[in-house]
């Protein structure tokens, strides 16, 4: 008995010390940053950025900013659960300091951690240099300091060719080197290149350099021209940029001269929306986010020519802050509402913010839109995001647009990857495809903007005033709208519309790819048509201007533009579903088509003509 007795207080004792140690709080959250290389770099060298965390138990984001000089630190990736960043300095000589922050979701603990990096000069007094990158048609070009006041570009040429093309002017740094990326070359071509220094009004050229480009690391789509310019006036914008309507196609975005030989494109599989002046483009993408583990559409980020990352965001951080502009986002089986992922469209404003489209989600009581049980209806909310992609303001279809009415084309969006153009779905196994708004377009003159919702056939001016607004609907352009139509033509509505907004900007004209839905249903010989209109608002009558007919039919997507010749550019990018092909169309101010060009094998989103990889088109 004595045994027995022994071993029970044995246990007795370690059972106690067990409660004991449960008791004592778990050791905190602790992480340490490390480069994949040391410090110091020279300039155009990207760092990876990896982090070592102790103590981490469920689900933890990362997020990385940086500091340059002693400034502000930036977000250049929000809380993301992808631990590592690949992190791509300035431009110039400088020092930084990247801040990570690891935090837990479910308890917001966090710890973290600051790394010291000097970027220093790779121009030498010897003279410039040229270096490749890790993007075989674009070179890094580095130049010593030239004097402040004066303006920094580079030439190049492929040799043998009179053609000579150069970047944007930027400023002399006086004591920093000058330091660009070189873009729109051909593939395996020997240039030359050289630096040139304006000063006051006097041009000083430098020595030319070699440098041959590398080779395509892909396959691309076949570009042919089907419709070769003829005489009129000279073509203008001589640069294509070609947006994949997909990311879940793997194809690339990219470039092509007018002879359709390619001369950029983006490394990543990325939904390119936007390009924005001096070299960068707006895209979504697939990627990790912060609160799940869906990957379709979750990620917004910025890049370069180059590729690399300038900053990204992700749909579940945009979810987590519009938590305290009430909407109340849960991602799962019985949830209410959910912000499931970006779509479509994001532009950058003139004080450097974004507007970006993103899916909303909500559970409505029986009777909506016809249904005879409690029904997923999917809207849009339109996100406003502040340099560091941190929101500053939201505009919700549910709070400004009737919910009673439903799509036009009864449009349905499937679970899980979503489908046909739709971002994913969480809440219930289909919804109803309510608004899926396309486009945006930006009224600088009085702060508001533009949304296409194609299911609606309408184009809604929204009373935004930067933020400050009511967020009403001013205006539904469109059949059944507020606008009278001025026209003789029995059609002469678009339906199913793409890429509307005013060009020039601060104009009355509105640009617009009428993909003609409805004209379809009663003619199967009916096509695509190009459009420009002339809006009186204080009339509220609309006056079409050009009505092209491009020839072909596409069943979705497409873009507007105006060109500097006066005539325009409209892209029909899915024609034959059975095999897939875009058309990139462009026509004299009359709506006769004078060019066009064929990709084949995939479906075109958007095509943008510029007129050369550092410009972006106004809309």
């Amino acid at each position: 008995m004595a045994y027995y007795r022994a071993m029970r207080d044995i246990l007795g004792r370690l059972f106690a010390f067990s409660l004991l140690a449960g008791s004592v709080a778990a050791a905190p959250l602790a992480v340490h940053l490390h480069a994949t290389l040391p410090s110091p770099q020279p300039v155009g060298v990207s760092i990876g950025l990896t982090p070592r965390v102790d103590n981490a138990v469920g689900l933890h984001t990362y997020r990385y900013s940086v500091s340059v000089n002693g400034g502000p630190f930036r977000v250049v990736r929000d809380f993301s659960q992808d631990k590592e960043f690949v992190w791509s300095p300035e431009l110039y000589e400088h020092d930084a300091a990247i801040h990570l922050i690891a935090r837990n979701n479910k308890t917001k603990e966090v710890a973290e951690d600051e790394l010291r990096f000097r970027i220093v000069p790779r121009a030498t007094a010897k003279g410039p240099v040229v270096t490749p990158t890790a993007h075989p048609l674009v070179a890094l070009f580095s130049a010593p300091p030239c004097p402040e006041g004066s303006q920094f570009h580079v030439s190049f040429q492929a040799v043998g060719e009179q053609t000579l093309a150069r970047t944007p002017d930027q400023p002399c740094g006086g004591t920093l080197s000058s330091n660009v990326y070189v873009a729109g070359m051909r593939a395996a071509t020997d240039y030359r290149l050289r630096a040139e220094v304006v000063t006051g009004g006097t041009t000083k050229p430098g020595t030319w350099l070699p440098y041959q480009t590398g080779i395509l690391d892909g396959d691309f789509s076949p570009v042919s021209v089907a419709v070769p310019r003829a005489g009129g006036k000279p073509a203008t914008e001589p640069v294509l940029v070609f947006s994949a309507a997909s990311v879940a196609s793997g194809r690339r975005p990219f470039a092509v001269d007018l002879e359709g030989r390619i001369i950029w494109y983006m490394r990543s599989a990325d939904f390119l929306t936007r390009i924005v002046p001096g070299g960068r483009f707006l895209a979504l993408a697939e990627g990790q986010n912060s609160v799940n583990s869906m990957r379709r559409l979750q990620v917004l980020r910025e890049t370069d020519l180059a590729g690399n990352v300038i900053r990204e965001t992700n749909i579940g951080r945009v979810a987590e802050q519009l938590e305290l502009r009430g909407i109340h986002s849960d991602c799962q089986k019985g949830g209410k509402e959910c912000v499931p992922g970006f779509h479509h469209e994001a532009i950058r404003l003139p004080n450097g913010h974004t507007l970006a489209i993103a899916g909303l989600e909500r559970i409505m009581p029986a009777g909506t839109q016809g249904s005879k049980e409690p029904v997923n209806v999917l809207g849009d909310i339109v996100v406003d995001l502040d340099q560091d992609f941190q929101v500053t303001g939201v505009w919700n279809t549910f709070d400004h647009f009737d919910v009673k009415r439903a799509s036009v084309y009864d449009a349905k969006c499937k679970e899980g990857r979503g489908s046909g153009g739709c971002p994913p779905i969480f809440l219930t196994a289909e919804a109803n495809g309510w608004t899926h708004s396309n486009s945006l377009n930006y009224i600088a003159s009085t702060g508001d903007f533009l949304i296409s919702m194609p299911e609606q056939n309408w184009v809604l001016k929204v009373d935004w005033k930067n933020g400050k607004g009511s967020g009403k609907v001013l205006w539904r352009l469109g059949k059944d709208g507020d606008f009278t139509a001025k026209s003789d033509d029995p059609s002469p509505w678009f339906s199913y519309q793409h890429d509307a907004g005013f060009e020039p900007a601060g104009s009355n004209i509105l640009t617009i790819l009428d993909d003609g839905h409805v004209r379809y249903e009663h003619d199967k010989n009916a096509h695509n048509r190009g459009q420009a209109w002339r809006l009186d608002e204080e009339k509220l009558t609309a006056t079409p201007i050009l009505n092209a007919d491009l020839g072909v039919y596409a069943i979705a997507v497409g873009s507007a533009q105006t060109l500097k010749n006066g005539g325009y550019s409209f892209e029909a990018g899915f024609i034959n579903p059975a095999s897939p092909y875009g058309r990139t169309v462009e026509t004299d101010a009359d709506g006769k088509v004078v060019y066009a060009v064929d990709v084949e094998g995939i479906v075109v989103y958007r095509s943008y003509r510029v007129s050369d990889m550092y410009s972006a088109p106004i809309k």
